[in-house]
């Protein structure tokens, strides 16, 4: 995996440059050269975000250049693209640029009220998961945001059902980069609440065995990983998924917290669309959503 060219689509609102301060760590870390790239819109609106809307491929090459030459101050490689024939699908015209240029990651922010956070991973991060297998970087945010980006606590839920190499090969990557704490995240399989009724003892003697299994499976990845990462933890946690991810996404006060998601573009089961809501909805959190092929 390499992510040695990222794309940053900006709309020219403060809240889309949240963005940048990770893309632009990113960058800086791994000799990424980035892309700044603004779409325009037919029929764009007057404001976006409450800002006013770049709606002429000047004044959207004056704002691109403005950040590059910004970047460019802090030692990031970096260019800018502005696609100027107006289209009515920012979407897709985002999704045939990153494979126009070969993108290996696109950052971006989910942000707004929920229903535009909804059309936001419907038309965008979505509609690329589903069509090819362009990584995003997803920041959730409420309000402007300009400071640094760290990586320090990389969060990785496992699911032994699905590719677990589209977890880890990133994983290594970026934890060796930043030198980062990686802990891997188990949860066991719901247990049956008919078994649990009629059955208690032996289910429950069944679920601890079933958790020690996993522990030790987990134990198995993190020993793999040891070779190459300064700090790697395991947490097998008995909770519902999106609670266990939220829950030590806050107590480790994780920076990052890498998803893998089905061939069909949706989150796999063990990340149902109601759990990638949950994430979605919380503020704060950096997400790097990952295709399995």
């Amino acid at each position: 995996m390499s992510f040695d060219r990222i794309l940053v689509p900006l709309d020219g609102s403060r809240l889309a440059e949240v963005a940048l301060p990770a893309a632009r760590s990113f960058a800086q870390r791994l000799g990424a050269r980035l892309l700044l790239l603004h779409v325009l819109e037919r029929e764009p609106p007057e404001t976006i975000h409450g800002e006013p809307h770049l709606s002429t491929v000047a004044d959207a090459k004056r704002y691109l250049e403005k950040h590059a030459e910004r970047l460019g101050g802090q030692n990031v490689d970096v260019v800018v693209h502005v696609h100027e024939r107006n289209v009515s699908d920012v979407a897709a015209a985002i999704d045939r640029h990153a494979h126009e240029f070969d993108i290996g990651l696109i950052a971006m922010c989910a942000h707004g009220r929920t229903n535009l956070r909804h059309r936001l991973m419907g038309s965008i991060a979505e509609r690329i998961l589903r069509g090819g297998s362009v990584p995003i970087l997803l920041r959730t945010v409420r309000r402007p945001n300009g400071g640094e980006y760290r990586l320090r606590n990389l969060l990785v839920p496992i699911d032994f059902s699905h590719d677990i190499e589209a977890a880890l090969a990133p994983t290594r990557l970026l934890a060796a980069a930043y030198q980062a704490t990686v802990t891997l995240l188990a949860v066991p399989e719901p247990a049956s609440p008919a078994a649990t009724r009629l059955l208690p003892s032996a289910s429950a003697l069944a679920r601890e065995l079933e958790r020690e299994d996993l522990g030790r499976r987990v134990d198995d990845l993190a020993h793999g990983l040891r070779s190459d990462l300064p700090d790697v933890r395991v947490i097998v946690l008995d909770r519902q998924p999106a609670d266990a991810i939220l829950a030590m996404a806050s107590s480790l006060r994780a920076d990052l917290i890498v998803l893998v998601t089905d061939a069909h573009g949706g989150l796999t089961s063990w990340y149902d669309p109601s759990i990638a809501q949950k994430l979605l909805t919380r503020p704060d959190l950096t997400l790097l959503l990952i295709k399995e092929l």
